[in-house]
C-alpha cells in the first residue's frame, strides 16, 4: 500500500491514551502502537503507484501552514474488522490541499474511499476489533469524549507495511 499522510510530530499523549484504551479493549495485539508512527491522517491511498508521483503529489503542501485540528467524537467504519476513528472539527483548509493532492497526482489509480468528496478526514485508533467485540467498541464510540487537539505539521510519501518514508515535507509557519 502507497499513499500521503499529514501527521503530528509533537507528543500526543491524549491520543495514545485513547488508542491504548481502545486497543486495551477491544483488539487482540494493540493496531496503532504496532505502526511506529506518529498520529496521522491518510489523505490518499493507491495499492500501486509510481512512487514519483506521491513525491510530485507533496506539492500541494506548498506554503501550506502546519494544521491543528480538534478531534471531538469517536466514530466507526462498519468493514471487517471495525475500525475506530477519531474524527475532527470541520477544517476548510484541509479540505482544500485534499482536493490539490488528488488534482496533482490524478485520481484514477487511488483507493474511491479516499477522493475529494468522498473522504472523511479521520485518525484511527483501533483498525483491528475483534468480532466479538464489535456491539462494545460501537458503544464506546458513542460516548462523548473530551476535545484533543492535534498539530499536523508534516507530510509523508508513505509505503507500509511496515510504514516507510518515500519522502516527507515540513509544513512551515
Amino acid at each position: 500500500m502507497l499513499g500521503i499522510t499529514i501527521r503530528a510530530s509533537l507528543p500526543a499523549r491524549p491520543f495514545w491514551q485513547l488508542v491504548d484504551l481502545a486497543s486495551s479493549l477491544f483488539e487482540r495485539e494493540p493496531s496503532i502502537a504496532k505502526l511506529g508512527y506518529a498520529p496521522h491522517l491518510t489523505l490518499a491511498r493507491y495499492d500501486q503507484i509510481d512512487p514519483a508521483r506521491l513525491v510530485a503529489g507533496l506539492d500541494a503542501f506548498d506554503r501550506v501552514q502546519p494544521m491543528t485540528l480538534v478531534f471531538d467524537r469517536i466514530c466507526v467504519f462498519d468493514v471487517e474488522p471495525l475500525v475506530l476513528w477519531l474524527s475532527p472539527r470541520q477544517h476548510p483548509e484541509l479540505l482544500d490541499v485534499h482536493a490539490r493532492l488528488h488534482a496533482i497526482i490524478g485520481e484514477q489509480h487511488g483507493d474511491p474511499h479516499y477522493l475529494p468528496g468522498v473522504w472523511r478526514p479521520h485518525c484511527t485508533i483501533a483498525s483491528a476489533v475483534l468480532p466479538d467485540r464489535k456491539a462494545a467498541a460501537r458503544r464506546f464510540a458513542e460516548e462523548p469524549i473530551e476535545p484533543l487537539t492535534l498539530t499536523f505539521d508534516s507530510v509523508d510519501a508513505l509505503e507500509w507495511p511496515p510504514v516507510a518514508q518515500i519522502a516527507t515535507r515540513a509544513l512551515h509557519n
